[in-house]
């Protein structure tokens, strides 16, 4: 049978996600983000807020492998302030001069999308999240060429994966990289866990929507 991958804000239970984009389309909004700060942000100074992901699938044999995820040319009837391959462009070139220094942006050079893949880490975000010594965080557009298309996306780290049982989380036993388990799996996990920021440049000249398409790849057998 096929296998469809869940990619919700809830964890249970998972709703793939639906939000009203400009243009008529439908995906993730991240909402409105100043110059110097990341959306979403609750609090810049104390380096909260992200969105939160929750993946799953509804294989009922074997896990699905290889899941990984990169950024490409928004594909639906655009909305946003110039144009589909302009925003690309942004956001690549947003990602590969990021500083990469703090996490909470605050020396304003922090720029692009950053996911943190820490379902195992979850009682240690907030002032710890984010932060580029940790392994679990990708930065897509890093050096020009990281996360940008399916040769160079970024697999879903072990630490991202834990079990769900019925809304309460527990960390998966034995997680191996790119694998998420069917339903009810302890020992991979059947839910992965992912933390997106998106980061402004205090020197950002541009204002409007940007548009991008945020892919999650992965091979299944049953």
């Amino acid at each position: 049978m096929a296998v469809s991958l869940t990619i919700s804000k809830v964890l249970n239970p998972p709703a793939q996600v639906s939000d009203s984009l400009a243009g008529g389309g439908s995906g993730l909004d991240y909402g409105q983000v100043v110059n110097g700060s990341y959306a979403p942000v609750t609090s810049k100074p104390a380096n909260t807020g992200y969105q939160v992901l929750y993946l799953s699938h509804n294989a009922t044999i074997d896990p699905i492998i290889e899941v990984k995820s990169y950024v490409g040319v928004f594909s639906q009837t655009y909305g946003g302030a110039k144009t589909a391959l302009l925003d690309i462009a942004e956001l690549i070139s947003k990602g590969q001069n990021d500083s990469e220094a703090t996490a909470n942006n605050s020396d304003g050079l922090s720029g692009g999308l950053r996911i943190e893949h820490a379902g195992q880490n979850i009682a240690s975000l907030g002032a710890s999240a984010f932060l580029p010594s940790r392994a679990q965080v990708k930065i897509y557009g890093n050096n020009g060429l990281d996360g940008i298309d399916l040769t160079s996306a970024f697999n879903l780290h072990v630490d991202a994966l834990g079990k769900n049982t019925a809304g309460v989380w527990s960390d998966a036993s034995a997680p191996v990289t790119g694998k998420i388990g069917k339903a009810g799996d302890a020992v991979l996990g059947d839910t992965a866990w992912v933390g997106c920021r998106f980061y402004l440049e205090e020197a950002a000249a541009d204002g409007g929507i940007m548009q991008w398409d945020h892919v999650w790849s992965f091979a299944y057998t049953a």
